[in-house]
């Protein structure tokens, strides 16, 4: 899904933007999140509060 189609579903206030959001981007969030808190709980966290 592309980034504007994402965005569209944001718009609507569907659920499922959410979720296509984590299916891009969340490994790369959780990744990122890891390198710096260097700490799996803290890191899942800040990636769920994001």
């Amino acid at each position: 899904m592309t980034d504007e189609q994402i965005l569209e579903l944001y718009f609507s206030r569907l659920e499922s933007a959410i979720d296509e959001t984590n299916i891009k981007y969340g490994a790369y969030c959780r990744k990122i999140s890891m390198n710096i808190l260097k700490n799996l709980e803290d890191s899942e966290e800040a990636v769920n509060d994001t």
